[in-house]
């Protein structure tokens, strides 16, 4: 064997581990464990696809509206009569 075939072997075994865990821990919850399993299939396959949109989302400056606006630190108060 290879040195990355070991390595993807040794993977496979480590997310088959907590795959496991994680199918266990939601069974003994009450939840069916082919419910479980095709949950985390949709989780997986939802994070790929914003894997394959957005590999590394951090790398990017987000442009986001600073609250800088005139009446941000004004706190609205209201006085009972």
């Amino acid at each position: 064997m290879t040195e990355r075939s070991e390595s993807t072997e040794r993977l496979f075994q480590q997310l088959d581990a907590l795959v496991a865990d994680i199918i266990d821990q939601f069974a003994s919850q009450g939840h069916g464990t082919a419910v479980v399993i095709e949950t985390l299939q949709d989780v997986l396959a939802k994070r790929r696809y914003a894997y394959e949109r957005d590999p590394d989302p951090a790398e990017e400056d987000v442009n986001e509206p600073a609250n800088d606006w005139p009446g941000a630190d004004n706190r609205r108060t209201t006085t009972k009569e």
